[in-house]
């Protein structure tokens, strides 16, 4: 049997796990449970991955990387790096295959297959990115799983009972939040929501922001490596405060040379949650936001499991216990989500085998809407060809006409947002055909379609005459799917598709 293995790919840190002999059990990767998610170059072309990365960043920070998977399937970002440019899929490449090699070490063959997690409110650029960073590091990736669905994956596998879930993910970089019908090992998703750049990182920020305003230290640009290194250490001092206070009531920092000057200042626990209480109500509106988007009031909500580092702060176990209920709390915040991949990388690569962990279904919905520019009523609309906590895989299209006699072609943009006006900075991709020159209004098709993973996929081709497909969009305002594939698969339709990657 070849083994599967499930991986969080984490902002600040990583993690690892696979099932066998009937249970799931993490990856140790150098004597550790987690990976630091940072990369560190030297000169003489080393790539250092983990423990000792992080150790560099306070000796060389210019050419030592951290949370690039705030950055990933964003192809602006690129990284300086001993006269390369790096971007974040290729940092993601080094983690993902010390991640791989440090496996197959573990446990005694070399690991292929594998489930890798992703914020469920990441964008198809960004599953794209981390895809391919899988596969740039010698990994078949099975499968893109949302971490809060790992994370019900973990708890809610064979429990006996039909239960909703929302899981609340707060981890170094990105908050996520999902409900989850759970009945029979069907873990079926009813909404998703987050923020793609809140985390862990926002709060030592605060803190960062706390200590340089108490000090009147400027920290700035033009200081060179000599201001990195000492923004470095005041981060790590703050990320070190974070963690005492969320066990003490005081934390104390101290920086011996922080640019010359001694720092030697103390944060209260009440301080601290006043400076992040803003990012934690954030957090706390995009929860009660997904409850309503899956018709549920907190009542319905069977448990609310807290995952993530972050979720260790004492003001958020707090506020979640206030506004929506008493939250369940992992012993392994850390680990869970690579374990609930785990679970599933098992059921992918080997359902049949006596070893294999109880047949589990997962369906997760899409986490934005998306749709076409369209002419209607005198003025350029977004119509939804998918909408938002829609289940994946889905479909769907419309069908729409040239505006101008003699048109030569059609172009169609394609828009992610839940708003109905064009606006530049929602749209994702487009594609233009050819079409017939014609007195007469040209009728064209447009079709989505996403796959499990959350990729979506854009077809778009003319109908060139007025044929059964438009008379039963006309009768019944909506396009038959099944119809345009036979029509697709008998040749009388052909269809020009493009898969929507702006990450290239």
């Amino acid at each position: 049997m070849t083994l599967a293995i499930g991986i969080d790919l984490g902002t600040s840190n990583s993690a690892a796990a696979v099932y066998r002999r009937g249970k799931v059990e993490t990856i140790p990767i150098e004597g550790r449970k987690i990976l630091p998610s940072v990369v560190s170059y030297r000169d003489n072309g080393q790539v250092m991955v983990g423990n000792t990365a992080k150790s560099r960043l306070y000796i060389d920070p210019e050419n030592s990387v951290a949370s690039s998977k705030r950055f990933i399937g964003d192809p602006s970002k690129t990284y300086s790096i001993r006269g390369q440019l790096l971007s974040p899929v290729v940092v993601a490449k080094e983690i993902l295959e010390k991640i791989r090699t440090e496996a197959s070490k573990y446990l005694g063959e070399e690991i292929r297959d594998a489930v890798i997690t992703i914020p469920a409110y990441f964008t198809e650029e960004q599953r794209k990115a981390t895809r391919e960073a899988g596969e740039l590091a010698g990994f078949n990736v099975l499968r893109l799983l949302p971490e809060p669905t790992a994370a019900a994956i973990a708890y809610g596998l064979d429990k006996e009972r039909d239960q909703t879930i929302a899981v609340y993910d707060l981890g170094g970089g990105t908050f996520d939040v999902s409900i989850l019908k759970v009945e029979n090992n069907n873990f079926r998703v009813l909404a998703v929501d987050g923020d793609s750049m809140l985390g862990g990182d926002d709060f030592d920020d605060k803190i960062v922001e706390f200590i340089l305003k108490q000090t009147s230290i400027p920290l700035r640009s033009e200081q060179g490596v000599a201001g990195s290194i000492a923004k470095q250490q005041l981060k790590e001092a703050a990320e070190q405060a974070k963690m005492e206070l969320s066990e003490s009531g005081i934390a104390d920092i101290s920086i011996p040379d922080f640019l010359g000057n001694h720092i030697d200042e103390e944060i209260t626990v009440d301080t601290y949650n006043r400076l992040i209480d803003p990012l934690i109500a954030r957090t706390i509106e995009k929860t009660q936001q997904v409850i309503a988007s899956a018709g549920l009031t907190k009542r319905d909500i069977s448990r609310i499991i807290l995952v993530g580092g972050s979720t260790r702060t004492t003001a958020i176990r707090e506020i979640v216990t206030k506004t929506i209920k008493q939250p369940f709390i992992a012993d392994n915040v850390d680990e869970i989500v690579a374990q609930g991949a785990a679970i599933l990388a098992a059921n992918l690569s080997a359902p049949d085998i006596d070893d294999a962990p109880i047949p589990i279904e997962v369906q997760d919905v899409t986490a934005h809407s998306f749709g076409i520019d369209m002419y209607i009523d005198n003025k350029y609309v977004i119509e939804h060809l998918i909408s938002k906590n829609t289940t994946l895989p889905c479909k769907g299209g419309i069908i729409g006409e040239t505006l101008h006699k003699y048109q030569s072609d059609i172009a169609i943009q394609i828009y992610r947002t839940e708003s109905k006006v064009p606006v530049d900075d929602h749209k994702i991709g487009g594609l233009e055909i050819p079409i017939t020159v014609s007195a007469n209004p040209v009728q064209a098709v447009a079709l989505f379609e996403m796959d499990e993973n959350g990729i979506l996929t854009f077809s778009t081709g003319e109908l060139k005459q007025r044929c059964r497909l438009y008379d039963d969009f006309l009768r019944n305002q909506k396009l038959n799917i099944h119809m345009l594939e036979d029509m697709v698969y008998s040749g009388e339709i052909k269809l020009k598709s493009i898969k929507i990657d702006t990450t290239k």
